[in-house]
């Protein structure tokens, strides 16, 4: 048995090694940024100095220490599997379509007023897992490709709305938490004055622990994308909901996700709070249609977990939280260049309904010339 543990425990060890030396290697491309490289290098030499002293050590030969010394061995590797798949990949990986999301981010934190340093933008995403981001890493990842589309793209200013949600999430937030509190405390109190079946109790607490665990925050980085990016924002979350009704998962919630059909109706919100009146309506019209094309089923209890004077309370609160600390609203950005890259994103959306046949060439034209421009 000790023969086997400490087995594992040069393997964990030559694995840190073999990427010590990739990350240490002069061929590794000199635009990956050096706070990154450099922390990355340094979690390793940490995690290795830490097997180094345990495998000289002489724990590893008591039989008694089998168990003890296993839980270590897993331990040790979710952190080696932690800084492998959201740093070392992220390194090893960075090219030519990293650096040109970088220098676009660079112009859109320009155009939008993002003082924030600009993050670092990955092509690892697959197409299931498509766009996330890491906000203790300042990583965004995006789908290898991604760079050749404009479509798909305003999904990336939710990804940034969760770098700065992770930073000003008091002033985007407001006083939302409490009042979903006090919402959910009064429907339980309901549930005994209409003599409603008692189980409601432990679904409303568990729908309010979600609401400010992780719904919160996901509402709100769709509001500051909705903010930034304008109607396009909503004919992208349009397109990727396509991809749940399919699966009957329009009105589907998860700890993690609030459903899509209430995410929509917030984004319509912002919308109008925005004066895109005309868009909004043209949006809610194939969005209408839309659902009723799907026919997902609807849970019992819906409206009351995602209530409207709610969401609209919480996009009240991102709104002016935007504006305080210094986003610039869609509609007053500016560039030195002839469009600003929400614009563009907007164009792009308004070409592929009016000249579908038309749109591949122009978007493949207006790829280059941000290439060119930036």
């Amino acid at each position: 048995m000790n023969y086997f543990v400490k087995g594992i425990f040069y393997d964990q060890l030559i694995r840190v090694e073999k990427m010590l030396e990739v990350l240490q290697s002069p061929t590794l491309n000199s635009e990956i940024d050096k706070d990154f490289l450099g922390k990355t290098v340094d979690m390793l030499l940490e995690l290795q100095t830490e097997m180094k002293e345990l495998i000289n050590s002489e724990d590893l030969d008591i039989e008694s220490l089998a168990q003890n010394n296993i839980i270590k061995h897993n331990t040790y590797y979710e952190r080696l599997q932690t800084i492998e798949l959201f740093r070392y990949l992220v390194i090893i990986n960075y090219g030519e379509p990293e650096i040109y999301f970088k220098k676009k981010v660079s112009r859109i934190y320009d155009e939008i007023n993002c003082f924030q340093k600009t993050p670092i933008i990955t092509t690892i995403s697959n197409s299931e897992s498509y766009y996330w981001a890491l906000p203790s890493y300042d990583i965004i990842a995006v789908p290898a490709g991604e760079e050749k589309n404009l479509l798909n793209l305003p999904d990336l200013f939710h990804e940034m709305g969760h770098l700065i949600y992770n930073q000003y999430e008091n002033y985007l937030k407001g006083t939302i938490e409490d009042n979903i509190n006090k919402y959910y405390q009064d429907e339980s109190k309901r549930v005994f004055y209409e003599q409603r079946p008692v189980s409601l109790i432990e679904f409303y607490r568990e729908k309010n622990a979600w609401w400010i665990s992780s719904w919160v925050m996901e509402f709100t980085c769709d509001l500051i994308a909705t903010y930034l990016v304008g109607p396009a924002y909503a004919w992208t979350n349009l397109k990727l909901t396509t991809l749940s009704s399919g699966k009957n998962r329009i009105y589907h919630d998860s700890p993690s996700h609030p459903s899509d059909e209430a995410r929509m109706r917030g984004i319509f919100y912002m919308l109008q709070k925005m004066g895109h009146l005309d868009e909004e309506k043209q949006i809610q019209e194939s969005w209408e249609k839309f659902l009723a094309a799907t026919n997902n089923p609807i849970p019992s209890n819906y409206m009351s977990i995602f209530p409207q004077h709610i969401i609209q309370q919480l996009a009240d609160f991102a709104y002016d939280g935007c504006k305080s600390i210094g986003l610039v609203l869609y509609s007053d950005q500016k560039t030195k260049f002839s469009a600003t890259i929400t614009r563009i994103l907007n164009s792009a959306w308004e070409k592929v309904f009016v000249s579908p046949d038309a749109y591949k060439r122009w978007e493949s034209e207006i790829i280059n010339e941000l290439r060119q421009q930036i």
